[in-house]
């Protein structure tokens, strides 16, 4: 049997009296590629903030390798939904500068990300002149 990475059983989701998310289960195995597809306002991203703890679910439960998820696992997890949250007035090092010094990183880090997301050669050109794929690269 495969191992499921991720899995929801009836992660319900409301804001008030709109439900945003109603009752959805998933199993997600691991080394597969999974898509949410729908229209505006299906929920899509509203269960993606569940599942990476950007906001709280009202109800139903998270699984992540087999465990309930916590906050513990965000350090496995990598997700980027809708655009990347950035300093426009920083280079992608300097933004990546702020990333150390939050989480408490050496700064080895930057250049180790730069080029895995291929954004070494950038300089000093501020994130706000960059394509909308490059900023979702460095986000």
């Amino acid at each position: 049997m495969d191992k499921l990475i991720l899995e929801t059983k009836n992660l319900t989701k409301t804001f008030g009296n709109q439900k945003a998310v109603d009752n959805i289960s998933l199993r997600i195995k691991e080394n597969s590629i999974y898509g949410l597809l729908g229209p505006n306002g299906a929920g899509k991203s509203t269960t993606l903030k569940m599942i990476t703890g950007m906001i709280h679910k009202t109800s139903g439960e998270i699984f992540f390798e087999g465990h309930k998820w916590s906050r513990d696992d965000l350090s496995d997890i990598g997700a980027l939904i809708e655009m990347p949250a950035l300093y426009e007035n920083l280079s992608a090092r300097e933004n990546l500068k702020v990333r150390t010094l939050l989480l408490g990183l050496p700064d080895s880090r930057i250049d180790e990300v730069l080029e895995i997301v291929s954004l070494k050669d950038t300089g000093k050109k501020k994130s706000s002149q960059f394509s909308l794929g490059m900023k979702q690269r460095l986000g």
